[in-house]
């Protein structure tokens, strides 16, 4: 991933404008995406806190200004884009507040929003509402289930929708209970189809030039990580559990450290039986009962003859599939992860060096780039404001009823990569 400290570089989606409303994960992380590929993303933010809830996942509640400052630097979500403190939610603000929307949305390409269904109808900024003044806009909704239908107006988070899904499934086919996924699964596959259907709106729109509203569930988003599972079951009627590895999959080694291996592959399951010279082993790889058992035993015992770094070499020589299990700065410090730019060291000019993680994918021409830290709240209120045709004067005013919020100082300015 690129830095540059004038966010100069050619991007990919440089000449698009988002109106980012989303909090917590889901639509945060889908603008996260779409902003690291050079998209003008705006976070239209509440100038207060409210239910106690951060303003993201990676932000402080009601924090101090050094806080503030120090959750900016290490806040991946939030890099790359801009804020705006604009107060939507009080009724007593409108129309005035509606009509800064209004004119934000005129300028817009796409607005993200991740509010219940019905929440950005009372609010008078729903896609029929912002549609009337901008035609072309791509309003995109990302919700638990969806934007009607039965569940519309449950409440919930990403444990509820991966738990309708059936993505629990396989726990529970095989007699234990459920614990989830240890990541916000739901959470984050809503993200990526959110940015994923984005883009194809963008492109449909080359051609019509007219918008589309996007209805993204999240119940359907994780739902669809089962296709091989679900489309196994619809066809013979019955779950297909995982390949039973019984405790070959994580190995504890020689100084306690663990690696992975994983042969599903004939090939690699015989080259690894071949370098414990147990080639006796090599018809047991789908074998079931004590013959099995005894070998897995065997196995574990041999690991702990060796340390990991033998083991790496050894069984990466002899052509079989095994990797370190790292914890997260062991991860950072991983030689191919700092290879293909996933492990950023920034330059922060409060906090110093910071790390982040990078961007996933590697553009030959137009690159993911990191142009800034996060922005502190209502850090671009002003130069916004501005660019959208809002008098200074009428700006002024907005701040004084408390419709607006403007952060002066600070510093979100763009940094250098190691």
């Amino acid at each position: 991933m690129d830095a540059t400290s004038n966010g100069a570089n050619q991007t990919a989606l440089g000449p698009y404008r988002m109106l980012d409303l989303s909090r917590f994960l889901p639509g945060p992380f889908a603008s996260h995406i779409l902003a690291d590929l050079g998209m003008d993303v705006i976070k239209v933010e509440e100038t207060e806190t409210r239910y106690g809830m951060s303003r993201d996942v990676l932000s402080p509640v009601d924090g101090t200004p050094e806080d503030e400052q120090r959750y900016a630097a290490y806040n991946a979500l939030a890099r790359n884009k801009k804020s705006v403190a604009l107060n939507l939610l009080n009724p007593d603000f409108r129309p005035r507040s509606q009509e800064v929307f209004y004119q934000l949305a005129k300028g817009a390409d796409i607005v993200l929003e991740g509010y219940r269904p019905g929440v950005l109808k009372w609010m008078g900024i729903d896609y029929e509402t912002v549609r009337a003044y901008n035609p072309r806009i791509i309003y995109c909704s990302i919700s638990g289930y969806g934007q009607d239908g039965p569940y519309m107006k449950y409440p919930g988070h990403d444990q509820q929708f991966s738990s309708v899904a059936g993505m629990l499934a396989a726990q529970i086919a095989d007699g234990s209970e459920p614990w989830g996924h240890g990541i916000s699964l739901a959470d984050l596959t809503g993200s990526m189809y959110a940015a994923i259907s984005i883009l194809a709106a963008l492109v449909e729109r080359e051609r019509t030039g007219e918008g589309q509203h996007l209805d993204v569930s999240m119940l359907g988003a994780v739902m669809s990580l089962g296709i091989a599972n679900f489309s196994t079951f619809l066809r013979d009627g019955k779950l297909q559990m995982p390949a039973r590895r019984g405790g070959i999959t994580y190995l504890r080694c020689k100084d306690g450290k663990f690696v992975s291996t994983g042969n599903a592959e004939t090939i690699f399951w015989e080259n690894f039986c071949r370098a414990l010279s147990h080639e006796e082993w090599i018809p047991l790889r789908r074998a079931q009962g004590d013959e099995y058992e005894r070998m897995v035993s065997e196995i574990q015992q041999i690991f702990l003859t060796r340390t990991r770094g033998e083991w790496l070499t050894l069984l990466r020589d002899a052509e079989t599939c095994i990797a370190p299990v790292h914890d997260i700065p062991g991860a950072f410090a991983d030689p191919q992860v700092q290879h293909i730019g996933m492990a950023l060291e920034l330059a922060h000019p409060s906090e110093g060096k910071v790390k982040q993680l990078g961007f996933p994918v590697r553009f030959s021409r137009t690159p993911g780039a990191f142009t800034s830290f996060a922005p502190l709240l209502g850090q671009h209120t002003r130069e916004v404001l501005l660019a959208a045709g809002i008098p200074e004067s009428d700006i002024d005013q907005l701040e004084d009823r408390g419709i607006i919020k403007s952060t002066t100082g600070g510093k979100s300015a763009a940094s250098t990569v190691s």
